[in-house]
């Protein structure tokens, strides 16, 4: 599958460990799958929270290193938390996570098996190279779900198009809907202690067992 994905090289001169890995797949989008719930439930879920009750929320590299890299780019992370903090908190206080479809869903359980933000974007919404960079001023989108948000300062993805996505919030525009076929899940790493092939490898699995991925296509891209 054709797609571009590039992080701009003024990134790493302020924050060196920044890598995206990269999963673009063909899927037939459904409401739910029963098992990627289940197995939320048996295994995901206590497993978290016994990583939360040893190390604590910084204490998983995915979110640590997140907010490391926010503050580096201006921006406070506990006021824009990374999506997979967001997550963890949730099933740190009890609550059930969102069902939205079968590849958020899937996309969702990575996020919070890695601590890493992940995304999944409609690839025929998107055009030109799919670029990591700093939102510009004046830059924004509403997300999903959430108000406007002002993306200044802010690491996001861009297409031709302007500002799609980032590791808080994704906007409407490219977001998976049941009519969606081809498919861009993108993993933030910030940090160069995390296994990152291991976890694309993983995660190319649970997407194929859950979201009904064909054709997986991984790779990790770097400044």
């Amino acid at each position: 599958m054709d797609v571009n994905v590039a992080i701009d090289p003024a990134l790493t001169a302020r924050y060196p460990q920044i890598r995206l890995g990269c999963l673009a797949y063909e899927a037939r989008v459904e409401k739910e799958n029963p098992a990627l719930w289940a197995e939320m439930e048996a295994r995901v879920v206590p497993e978290t929270l016994r990583l939360l009750e040893e190390r604590g929320l910084t204490g998983l590299e995915g979110i640590r290193s997140s907010r490391e890299a926010y503050k580096a780019f201006g921006r406070n992370p506990t006021r824009y938390r990374v999506s997979s903090e967001s997550l963890i908190r949730r099933i740190r206080q009890g609550h059930p996570l969102y069902r939205v479809n079968t590849v958020v869903d899937a996309n969702n359980l990575i996020s919070v098996e890695t601590a890493m933000s992940a995304g999944s974007y409609d690839l025929d919404r998107l055009q030109g190279t799919v670029t990591l960079r700093v939102g510009q001023p004046g830059q924004g989108y509403e997300g999903i779900g959430k108000d406007y948000i002002d993306m200044e300062k802010m690491l996001l993805l861009a297409d031709d198009l302007g500002p799609f996505g980032s590791p808080t919030s994704d906007s409407h525009r490219a977001m998976i809907g049941l009519d969606s076929t081809r498919i861009l899940t993108v993993l933030y790493c910030f940090s160069d202690a995390i296994g990152l092939e291991a976890a694309l490898e993983r995660a190319a699995g649970q997407l194929e067992q859950y979201a009904g991925a064909r054709g997986v296509r991984r790779w990790i891209v770097t400044a």
